[in-house]
């Protein structure tokens, strides 16, 4: 019987199943997380770069969104909203280790998507394994940036917020935002050629 009145969800707006989570069906909640958890646990990721702690700091996420949700006004699409606390986690989280210079990406980033300009490509088995090594030179280069540069790099180019909401996120100017973002994809494409030229003499 559950499993019939999830399915029913599935063809109900967020809106509604956050207004009958508020009326009382407090088991709705647990369909808007298992709709929302991939992209959450993938922005979380793309921040963190550790695998366990972004599964708990997607927990989090979900736990204070189920406990802020009566000041969910449907001004944004609940999925904003709910990415918006997820990133302020990731926030927070930083700033609790900021004694170190950044979180680096480490070896285990398996799950990280792959960058939007081989979306949609046909692949065989060799650019299936050129497609991975190039990807790990990515991730390598956004190792490499700066703390500041990085999340305002991922924020902006793998997450797709607007400036906007990054200097919102961050708590600065759009300038410095744009400022940030320049500096930072000026650095990443110096450190990529170092390392894709290293890797065609390979």
């Amino acid at each position: 019987m559950r499993d019939s009145k999830s399915s029913n969800f599935s063809h109900i707006e967020d809106i509604q199943i956050v207004a009958r989570v508020l009326e009382g069906n407090t088991e709705a909640f647990s369909f808007l997380v298992k709709r929302h958890h991939e992209r959450v646990y993938n922005a979380v990721y793309s921040l963190i770069g550790d695998l366990d702690e972004a599964d708990d700091l997607a927990q989090e996420a979900f736990l204070k969104a189920f406990r802020a949700l009566n000041r969910f006004r449907g001004q944004s699409l609940f999925s904003t909203w709910l990415h918006r606390i997820a990133v302020n986690c990731c926030l927070d989280h930083l700033k609790s280790r900021h004694r170190r210079s950044f979180v680096s990406l480490d070896e285990h980033r398996e799950t990280w998507d792959a960058p939007r300009i081989w979306a949609g490509q046909p692949q065989n088995a060799d650019m299936r394994v050129e497609r991975r090594e190039l990807q790990e030179i990515l991730e390598r280069a956004l190792d490499d940036l700066s703390e500041e540069y990085r999340v305002t790099f991922v924020l902006r180019e793998i997450e797709g917020l607007t400036y906007e909401e990054i200097a919102e996120l961050l708590k600065c100017s759009i300038g410095t935002v744009k400022s940030r973002l320049f500096r930072g994809r000026t650095k990443l494409r110096e450190i990529l050629q170092v390392q894709y030229d290293n890797w065609i003499e390979a």
